[in-house]
């Protein structure tokens, strides 16, 4: 029985490495797996969730609206790349690490800086973000105000996700990796 079942779970890996080396990435190819589904509530107040978004594919990014230099340039560089005359079928979900303070109106107002693109703002609860942030190895931490007030910053790390329309995370993209990389991959992945 242990036999067979490493035998059929070798076989599944070697398919899907095979499947992966078949396409060409210029971001981080990942084995194909599905992406950890998650339910956060969108800028326009509904639920959005992750499993929903199948037949689209969907750039994932982690970030706050207070950002003054990566989120804001990794935004800018993804409305660009996946404007819907290049890039239809196409969804940019951009998680607030910053729950409370991006409320879905915050988040709504926004994401409206970023003109092109389907962009959804998504916030939740602090407990909602942090198992999204565990689910997708994402790293933040709010820094002290130096003046001793309620103006944080925060850390965190600055990864784009790209899932395919089946849903599987396939690549991962660093917010200084250049425009036409992100392109690339998404044309990949929408001809795949």
């Amino acid at each position: 029985m242990i036999r067979r079942f490493v035998l059929v779970f070798a076989s599944a890996l070697l398919a899907s490495c095979a499947q992966a080396a078949a396409l060409h990435f210029d971001g981080v190819a990942l084995p194909p797996a599905p992406a950890p589904n998650f339910t956060l509530t969108s800028d326009t107040g509904a639920p959005w969730t992750l499993a929903a978004q199948h037949g689209k594919v969907v750039a994932l990014f982690f970030g706050f609206t207070r950002c003054t230099d990566t989120c804001p340039a990794t935004l800018a560089k993804l409305a660009a790349v996946l404007r819907p005359d290049r890039a239809a079928g196409v969804e940019i979900a951009f998680v607030t690490i910053d729950p409370a303070r991006d409320t879905p109106a915050v988040m709504h107002a926004y994401i409206q800086r970023f003109s092109g693109a389907k962009i959804v703002g998504l916030t939740g609860t602090p407990a909602q973000i942090a198992a999204v942030e565990r689910d997708y190895h994402v790293w933040s931490k709010p820094l002290p105000d130096p003046a001793g007030g309620t103006n944080y910053d925060e850390a965190h790390s600055a990864f784009t996700f790209l899932i395919d329309r089946n849903g599987n995370w396939r690549v991962i993209h660093n917010d200084d990796d250049a425009q036409r990389d992100y392109a690339a991959d998404v044309r990949t992945l929408l001809q795949s």
